[in-house]
């Protein structure tokens, strides 16, 4: 029988959908504890102290989800800063970057789960425990030292695709405690009862109600950002915006901003998205641009007169969250006030009573995109492998990124690209060398089939050394495209990607 709740009933159970459970945060937290230990206890030659090392992120400020990716739950995001006692003048950015990833790999296990050596970060990759995986990301670091920088900056590392190293300026603990003073007043109202009703649910974790860790106090505020980033993930899932999608820095600073110690989550939302459709007004054609007026009217969000946008890190005012706002034509602009349009609708424009179950499982998963590529895989132009394919023994996936200036990015199967981008795909497998790895390109579409471009055959790779399994091409023609590889070894393909879908348009609809 379906109940029928209040609304803010109803969006308190969906949030709790997005929480880490007890038994899982004490897991994460244990991880967490066990690399600190190992990166601590390292030998870094020029350093003067012990490293610090800290928690950042989602996990710091209690609004951590389960990502959603690909249309399905992904793996939680554990984030973490390694802050090595160099001084900034004295050493490379590189040679930071280096000393925290071979320390890492010192330790067997962490270096049989560490990944490719990221823009920022050493990822570890934790393998699913009943159905709930983790990545743990290490930022290296050192203090910041430039005299315009707030108080507990750092100077992370920052790796371009042409292997050159530089620093960037972050301040972690401050934005926290920025945070947390931003929450604090109804945050230490609501910790006492929410602790005690943990800790009698959860007595096998802990040994009194202090030992409840302040993650699981949560406040309308967190609330509400929990729910803000499950609807833009979902919402934006391989949609034909999901390129410009807000990040999560922007939907905390833009929600803890706003907050005014609202004690619904109804209230916080209402609020929030009232305002934000008030700052949409900026996209008006007759706009009047005015820096004074700007500033002290569109206080969240401003675009000022040279036709750019500001959304300042509070702990950090030389970093702008909206910096890229006005490229594409305005593209990552227009995308974030048509995500505000669907919150109007979705969590504003709701009945005060409203049946639980249906309403939660409208925010949580409702919205799985619809519009993928309605493909047939099976078009006369495709060649066939002529080797007899034998399933579930290896497996092999691509990774795929496009050029953007200098920098390689990494896109999902389905997301849409402009037309003019170099392509690289990595093939992955698990396959023992030796082996061989042959490639399919198939084109579809009016404007390939235009120039004979079809294409569909299959192609040897020429080198199949375990680093180097790419595959290059380019986005030239509208329409929808995919990419395959096959893993052959003793004249049977022994493991397959499965197709990689290119979506390619002329511009973006947004």
């Amino acid at each position: 029988m379906t109940q029928i709740v209040s609304r803010e009933e109803a969006l308190l159970t969906a949030a709790k959908k997005l929480d880490i459970s007890p038994t899982k945060y004490k897991q994460a937290i244990d991880r967490f504890n066990s690399m600190k230990t190992h990166l601590e206890q390292g030998n870094y030659p020029g350093t003067f102290r012990v490293p610090d090392v800290y928690l950042q992120g989602s996990f710091k400020l209690g609004t951590e989800i389960r990502p959603f990716k690909n249309s399905k739950d992904a793996d939680y995001d554990i984030d973490l800063v390694c802050n090595l006692g160099h001084s900034k003048q004295a050493v490379l950015a590189s040679t930071v970057k280096n000393q925290v990833g071979e320390r890492i790999k010192e330790n067997g296990t962490y270096s049989r789960l560490l990944d490719d050596e990221g823009k920022r970060c050493w990822t570890l990759n934790y393998a699913e425990d009943d159905g709930v995986g983790f990545h743990m990301d290490i930022l290296p670091s050192v203090v910041e030292n430039n005299l315009l920088a707030r108080p507990q900056s750092i100077a992370a590392t920052n790796k371009d695709q042409e292997n050159s190293y530089s620093w960037t300026t972050s301040n972690p603990k401050g934005f926290a405690a920025w945070f947390y003073e931003r929450n604090g007043t109804v945050f230490q109202q609501a910790k006492l009862t929410q602790k005690q009703r943990i800790f009698n649910n959860q007595r096998q974790l802990y040994n009194s109600i202090d030992d409840v860790p302040n993650i699981h106090v949560k406040t309308p505020l967190q609330r509400a950002i929990q729910l803000l980033k499950r609807h833009r993930d979902v919402r934006f899932s391989q949609s034909d915006i999901e390129t410009f999608k807000p990040i999560s820095m922007i939907i905390t600073v833009l929600a803890a901003n706003s907050y005014n110690n609202e004690a619904t989550i109804y209230d916080t939302l209402r609020n929030l998205i009232s305002s934000l459709n008030q700052h949409s007004h900026q996209l008006s054609n007759s706009f009047v641009f005015n820096d004074y007026y700007a500033r002290n009217t569109y206080t969240l969000i401003t675009r000022t007169s040279d036709g750019k946008w500001l959304i300042p890190n509070p702990a950090n005012p030389g970093e702008n969250f909206a910096d890229r706002w006005h490229e594409d034509d305005n593209a990552r602009a227009n995308a974030f006030f048509r995500w505000v349009d669907w919150l109007r609708d979705d969590f504003i424009n709701i009945e005060t009573f409203i049946e639980e179950d249906k309403f939660t499982k409208s925010l949580v998963d409702v919205y799985k995109p619809t519009n993928l590529p309605a493909l047939s895989f099976n078009v006369p132009h495709k060649e066939q492998l002529r080797y007899p394919i034998v399933a579930n023994i290896y497996s092999a996936n691509i990774k795929a990124s496009y050029k953007s200036n200098i920098y390689w990015k990494e896109f999902q199967s389905g997301q849409p690209l402009l037309k003019g981008k170099e392509l690289k795909f990595k093939l992955k497998t698990n396959v023992p060398a030796p082996f061989d790895v042959y490639w399919q390109v198939v084109n579809t579409g009016q404007e390939a089939a235009n120039v004979g471009q079809l294409r569909g055959e299959i192609s040897t790779q020429s080198n199949t050394s375990a680093d180097e399994i790419y595959r290059t091409e380019s986005t030239s023609y509208t329409g929808d495209h995919w990419v395959e590889g096959f893993v052959i070894k003793d004249r049977v393909c022994v493991a397959r990607t499965g197709e990689f879908v290119v979506s390619v348009r002329d511009r973006f609809a947004v």
